[in-house]
């Protein structure tokens, strides 16, 4: 199998994770409230935090791929994601929450962009 095919299907498969980051909180919304105490509004500060963190690092990280390398940056993006996954589950109030949520939309901001131009590099030479 090429390269070119397996980087692909990693990508996919970054994409894939990607979306579900984004879903999945939804879906356990109901289960996270009960646990934490939280309202609706504190959820939907939890909620947002993720998105705006998201919003002002997209930026930023996808400039970091192209001063570094995309394959620095995504290795980065999945290590952080990882992490934030796994303090996501710790979190013992709304405040603990709303910072780890932002710092998860933080570190996932850029994989987009620098899946991009890791795509693009492996249709043609790059670094």
């Amino acid at each position: 199998m090429k390269v070119r095919y397996r980087v692909l299907a990693g990508l996919f498969l970054l994409s894939t994770i990607t979306y579900l980051d984004r879903v999945c909180m939804n879906v356990v919304s109901k289960y996270v409230k009960s646990d934490l105490h939280l309202d609706n509004q504190q959820f939907g500060w939890i909620l947002g935090a993720f998105s705006l963190a998201y919003a002002l690092f997209e930026i930023p990280t996808g400039s970091l791929g192209d001063k570094i390398g995309p394959r620095r940056v995504l290795t980065r993006v999945v290590l952080w994601w990882s992490g934030f996954t796994m303090l996501t589950g710790t979190a013992f109030n709304f405040i603990s929450l709303l910072v780890v949520r932002f710092l998860f939309g933080a570190g996932e901001a850029g994989a987009y962009p620098n899946a991009s131009i890791y795509r693009y590099c492996t249709l043609v030479s790059c670094r």
